[in-house]
């Protein structure tokens, strides 16, 4: 049986210079299913993924353990949690450990590279307008531009 991709593609007008989707961020916390809809920016340059104490609070989320994080202003100790995160494709990330950090008011989710490399991911910027495209889970055969 052949494996079922989730996938979902954003177009923009123009060249965009950050990629910010919306998702569905939820936990299971004591039987009982909690969500949250708020606007994800994708960050490459991110080893791990992020959300703001606002949203733990907001979903009664448990801190599972503690990390020691890397940013632009030095090093620091940040508290884990564990979210699923739902895309409007219906494509799904369970299970993703995530550190919870102070941000900036209008973001309250960063996907890091421990999400992205969960599925296959593509920018691209032809007429002068940014396309992101991604499918959950990968495929078996790699996207490679040198062939085009």
């Amino acid at each position: 049986m052949a494996e079922k991709h989730e996938a979902l593609t954003y177009r923009y007008a123009e060249l965009t210079d950050s990629i910010v989707t919306s998702v569905e961020i939820f936990s299971d916390v004591y039987d009982e299913v909690t969500s949250y809809l708020t606007n994800a920016l994708w960050d490459t340059g991110a080893m791990g993924s992020v959300i703001a104490p606002t949203v733990v609070a907001k979903l009664n989320l448990d801190i599972v353990d503690t990390v020691e994080i890397t940013g632009i202003n030095g090093t620091s100790v940040a508290e884990v949690t564990v979210i699923s995160v739902h895309f409007p494709s219906s494509a799904i990330i369970n299970d993703l450990r995530v550190a919870v950090c102070a941000m900036s008011p209008e973001t309250e989710m960063i996907l890091g590279m421990d999400a992205i490399t969960q599925m296959d991911f593509a920018i691209t910027n032809g007429n002068g307008q940014t396309q992101f495209s991604f499918a959950i889970p990968p495929h078996k055969d790699k996207i490679d531009f040198t062939n085009r």
